[in-house]
C-alpha cells in the first residue's frame, strides 16, 4: 500500500477570498504544522461519532490514534471501552484529564496496546506517510469487519492507484466536510470510513478501478482507447489480434491478454470470447481473425 507524498502540499494558508474572518480566528503555529496538531471541535466529534458509530455498543473497543485533547474520547458514550493515544506527552495529559480515559503516551504506528480495538476513530495528522503507518496497524490490529473512521484531507484520494492499492484491503467510504472546521484551511476535507474486508466495495468513488485498469494496459491498448474505442475489452481484444497479424487461436489471444488483463475480473476468458464475435470472424474451429480494414489498421 503506497500513498503519493505530499509534503510540499500547503495545507494552512490564508483563508481564500471571499471567505468570513470568523473562519481564519487563529494561525497554527510551527509545531502545530509539524505533528499535525489540529484539534476537532468537540461538537464535530460528538456528531461524528452519533452519525457513524452510533452502532457501538459495550462489546466494542476503540482506539482514538494520535487523540490531542481526546474530542472523539469524550464523544464516545462512557459504557464504551476506550483508550487514546498521543504522541505529545502535554496533550496526553490534557486528553486523560478532560475525558477520563486511558490515553498512552507513543507513536499509535508502534506503541504497544492494551487492548484489540473493534474501532478507530480519530484526526490523524495530515501526512501521507502517517496516515499510511495507522492504517497498516489497524489492519493488524482489528477484526475482520473492523472500522476506521478519519477527518482526512481530500488529496488522500487523489490517484487511482493509490485508492485501488487500499481497497484491496478495506471498503472504503468518504464523505466530504467542511474545510473551515479548522481555520485557515486551504485544501477539501473528507471523512473517511474504511471497514476492514480485503476486496471491499468503494462508495462515494468513480472510476478509480476502471483508470487504474486502463493505466495498466500496454501502450498498444491505450492507443486504440485515445483513437475512440470506447469498450475497454474491445480494445484488448482487437489489439490482441492485431498483435497476433490479425488471426489466432483462442490460446494465443489468451496468452496475448494474460500479461495486461484491463481488471481482475475472473471471467475475463468470457469477456474476449465476448468480444470476439462482435468484431472479429470465425476463421476455423477455435480461431478467430480479424475484418481486412481492422487487420490494416494494425
Amino acid at each position: 500500500m503506497r500513498f503519493v507524498a505530499a509534503t510540499t502540499l500547503d495545507l494552512w494558508s490564508l483563508p481564500p477570498a471571499g471567505q468570513p474572518a470568523s473562519m481564519a480566528l487563529t494561525t497554527p503555529t510551527e509545531q502545530q504544522k509539524v505533528h499535525g496538531q489540529f484539534m476537532t471541535p468537540e461538537w464535530a466529534a460528538s456528531e461524528l461519532v452519533a452519525h457513524y458509530f452510533g452502532d457501538l455498543t459495550s462489546s466494542d473497543a476503540v482506539i482514538e490514534p494520535s487523540c490531542g485533547e481526546g474530542a472523539f474520547l469524550r464523544a464516545l458514550p462512557e459504557h464504551i471501552p476506550a483508550i487514546g493515544v498521543e504522541i505529545d506527552p502535554a496533550l496526553a495529559d490534557r486528553a486523560r484529564a478532560s475525558s477520563g480515559r486511558q490515553v498512552i503516551v507513543g507513536d499509535f504506528a508502534a506503541v504497544d496496546l492494551p487492548l484489540r480495538p473493534t474501532a478507530l476513530i480519530g484526526n490523524p495528522p495530515f501526512q501521507l506517510a502517517k496516515v499510511q503507518a495507522f492504517l497498516d496497524r489497524a489492519w493488524e490490529l482489528l477484526p475482520n469487519e473492523g472500522r476506521v473512521g478519519f477527518v482526512l484531507p481530500c488529496y488522500t484520494w487523489q490517484t487511482s492507484e493509490t485508492v485501488v492499492k487500499i481497497n484491496q484491503r478495506w471498503a472504503i467510504r468518504q464523505d466530504m466536510i467542511p474545510r473551515n472546521l479548522f481555520p485557515g484551511l486551504s485544501l477539501p476535507l473528507c471523512f473517511a470510513m474504511l471497514t476492514k474486508a480485503q476486496g471491499g466495495k468503494l462508495f462515494g468513488f468513480a472510476l478509480y478501478h476502471e483508470h487504474a485498469a486502463v493505466s495498466r494496459l500496454q501502450a498498444r491498448y491505450r492507443a486504440l482507447l485515445a483513437q475512440g474505442q470506447k469498450n475497454v475489452w474491445a480494445a484488448v481484444t482487437v489489439a490482441a489480434l492485431q498483435a497476433l497479424g490479425g488471426e489466432a487461436d483462442l490460446t494465443a489471444i489468451y496468452a496475448e491478454v494474460a500479461g495486461a488483463k484491463p481488471t481482475p475480473n475472473p471471467f475475463w476468458r468470457e469477456k474476449i470470447r465476448q468480444q470476439l464475435g462482435r468484431l472479429a470472424e470465425r476463421c476455423g474451429p477455435g480461431r478467430w481473425r480479424l475484418p481486412t480494414a481492422a487487420a490494416l489498421a494494425a
